[in-house]
């Protein structure tokens, strides 16, 4: 079976990180993950015990905090497995939209 595809709000681990995979949230609408097929755009996943401001941050229950404003491209060839890990509550899904919309600006 195919892996499935991406979507707004799944959290997957990726490749490439320095300490090994590491958990990103999906933040590419569907429509344009339908469009892309080679990239998607996705915000780190932070450990909520490292330090750091918490001002434009997600929580993800049992994952950590979705870094918001750091929106990145990445290649749909660095998910890693099958299935998302996590995702965000679809009840944020709104919200948090609004709060990435709000960061790129007009």
């Amino acid at each position: 079976m195919p892996p499935r595809a991406p979507r707004f709000g799944d959290v997957w681990s990726i490749k490439g990180g320095v300490m090994g995979p590491e958990p990103w949230l999906i933040v590419s609408n569907d429509l344009y993950l339908e469009l892309s097929e080679d990239n998607m755009l996705a915000v780190p996943i932070r450990d909520t015990s490292r330090p750091g401001s918490r001002v434009v941050t997600e929580p993800i229950p049992d994952v950590g905090q979705a870094v918001l404003d750091r929106i990145t491209a990445l290649p749909r060839s660095w998910l890693i497995g099958d299935e998302p890990v996590a995702e965000l509550h679809p009840d944020r899904h709104a919200e948090v939209g609004r709060r990435i919309c709000n960061l790129i600006g007009p």
